[in-house]
Parts: structure tokens; C-alpha cells; sequence
């Protein structure tokens, strides 16, 4: 038996039954989910089927790996929804103004999504602020602002075609979003686990008093998630506003609930200290699957909607439970 093998059945050996569901209950529950609507429709085990499932999350997944920061700290992040409306129009915006130039667009898009999460964070770093109040404020603030830029209406995105690939071209036969996503993961869970920046969001999540008589730098930590969490919800307008070839202030709307339950279902705490970015792709990957196999049903809107509900709910549970375990 090689060393690998070993050292992964010691480490199975040493979970208990309830560290093992923790450890490993999500890919479980995805492979019987799948098998379930297989059994129900054959085609949700198409190739093409399964590579739709990974490109409609392209954008709530983006989302949500830049935003586990946030929850990491026990904090919340209501205003990316507002955040994909805005950063969409501007590019947009952009581009008509400069003759379809694509990186001047590009860096519009992205400024909006810093520049609310800086705001963002400062107040909730250096005034102290609630979290939920305070990006429920820049929410409205932020949809206000899109709305009186660029009212209600669609505005139609023409090109360039560079900027049309990004959500919707092809690359080695994959839909080009499946790779930000990809990267965006990659990117998020490498901070994690090997930058002294993720190790001090644990602490912080973990006991902010503690942390804070060891000298982390609080401020600068929690700023900065909310800008990551911005950057990945403009990213995801840039995307957005690509595969439909239009921008408008009504985009975005409601998907913060999606990134939650992305993250939440992934295993990150909402009380904060626990969790990892590639558990939060997993999550989304979840809905993902959950929503496609309630539409190859037939199941009606109204319905899934009440179903996103009841999987929020579950997963508070199963936290609440988990760290009831840990007492």
C-alpha cells in the first residue's frame, strides 16, 4: 500500500462520524442529487447538460469565492447584486464612449466593484459599523445609482467581439466564463491557504479581541475583503452584461441571496472562523445542479424559489448544529 494511501486512511480513521459528513456530506449529497434527477431525466447526465450546469454558475461562483472572505469574518456582503447592475452599465457605457475600446471599459467596470467595496469596508472597519446595514445601504445606493444612469431600459452592447468572447465565446470547447470561474477559484483559495492575509481573515473570524491583541491588522484585513467581494461582483457584471450583449440597472437583482446560499452551503459559518473558497464553488456548483434539474423537470420559477429558500434554511441548520458539536 503506497504512503498516500496510508496517510488517507489514517486520516479517514481518525474522523468521527459527524466530522465525516462535515468533511465530505456536500459531494455526497451532489452525486445523489444528480442521481436523483438522472433517474427522473436521462438527460441531465449530457455532456453538453453537464458543461450548461457549470457555465450558468460561471457568475453566481465568481461571486461567491470572492465573497467566503467576507462571511469568513462573520460579516455579510448585500450589495453585489447592485454592484453586477452597475459595473455592466458602465463598462457598457465605456464602450460606446471610446469607440468600443475594451481595457478602458474593463478597468470601469472593475473600478466600480473596488470602489464600493472600499467604501464598504471602511465604514465597517473604521466606523465600526454593522455589516448588514451597511451594504444593505450601499445596495439601494448603489441600484439608485443605476438607475439614474441608465434608467429601466436595455442598452444594447454591440462590441468589440474581444468583449463579447469574455461571456460568451469558446475556448478548447468550453465556454469562456467556466475559466474566470476556474481562476477566480484558484486564485481565492491560494490567498487562503498560503498568503499570511488568509490566515489572519481566520483568526479574525475566528475571536476579532483575540486577534486583535496579537497585533493583526484589523482595518486593513476587513477592508480589503470587501473590496475582494466588489471586485468579484463586477467581474460578474463584466460577464454578465458579455453574454447577453446588453447592460441595464435592473440586472443583479436578487443574486446576493444566491452567493450566500453558495457559501453557506459550502460550510462557511455565517458566525465566521470556518470555511474555504473551494468548498463555496462547490455550493454554487450545488444550485447550480438543483436549478437545472428543477427546469429539465418543468418544475415552475415560483417553485425553485421556495426550494433556494428551504436549502438556506437546512444549511443554517446543519451549522447551527455543527458548532453546537464543537462546544
Amino acid at each position: 500500500m503506497t504512503t498516500l494511501n496510508l496517510q488517507t486512511e489514517a486520516k479517514m480513521k481518525s474522523l468521527t462520524s459527524k466530522e465525516w459528513v462535515k468533511e465530505y456530506g456536500l459531494l455526497l449529497i451532489m452525486g445523489l442529487v444528480v442521481l436523483i434527477f438522472a433517474a427522473l431525466e436521462p438527460a441531465m447526465l449530457q455532456v453538453d447538460n453537464l458543461i450548461g450546469i457549470v457555465y450558468q454558475v460561471s457568475i453566481i461562483g465568481t461571486m461567491a469565492v470572492c465573497s467566503t472572505f467576507v462571511i469568513l469574518l462573520g460579516g455579510i456582503d448585500l450589495s453585489v447584486g447592485s454592484v453586477v447592475a452597475l459595473a455592466g452599465l458602465l463598462a457598457a457605457f465605456t464602450l460606446e464612449a471610446t469607440g468600443q475600446a475594451l481595457a478602458p471599459a474593463l478597468l470601469a467596470g472593475v473600478a466600480v466593484g473596488v470602489g464600493v467595496g472600499l467604501v464598504n469596508g471602511l465604514a465597517i472597519a473604521r466606523f465600526k459599523l454593522p455589516p448588514f446595514v451597511v451594504t444593505l445601504a450601499m445596495m439601494s445606493i448603489v441600484r439608485g445609482v443605476a438607475l439614474l444612469s441608465g434608467e429601466a431600459s436595455l442598452h444594447l452592447i454591440r462590441g468589440p467581439e474581444s468583449f463579447l468572447f469574455i461571456g460568451g465565446g469558446q475556448w478548447l470547447g468550453l465556454p469562456f466564463p467556466i475559466y474566470l470561474f476556474a481562476v477566480a477559484a484558484a486564485v481565492m483559495f491560494f490567498v487562503q491557504v498560503k498568503t499570511r492575509f488568509g490566515l489572519t481573515v481566520f483568526a479574525i473570524g475566528e475571536n476579532e479581541e483575540a486577534a486583535r491583541l496579537c497585533g493583526l491588522p484589523l482595518m486593513q484585513t476587513k477592508t480589503v475583503v470587501y473590496i475582494l467581494s466588489g471586485l468579484g461582483a463586477a467581474i460578474a457584471g463584466i460577464i454578465l452584461a458579455s453574454q447577453v450583449h446588453t447592460a441595464t440597472a435592473t440586472y443583479g437583482n436578487g443574486i446576493e441571496l444566491d452567493v450566500i446560499a453558495a457559501v453557506v452551503l459550502g460550510g462557511t459559518s455565517l458566525m465566521g472562523g470556518s470555511g474555504s473558497v473551494h468548498r463555496s464553488a462547490l455550493g454554487a456548483l450545488l444550485i447550480g445542479i438543483i436549478n437545472n434539474g428543477l427546469s429539465i423537470l418543468n418544475v415552475s420559477i415560483e417553485l425553485q424559489l421556495v426550494v433556494k429558500g428551504l436549502i438556506i434554511v437546512a444549511a443554517l441548520a446543519l451549522d447551527g448544529y455543527f458548532r453546537a458539536e464543537k462546544r
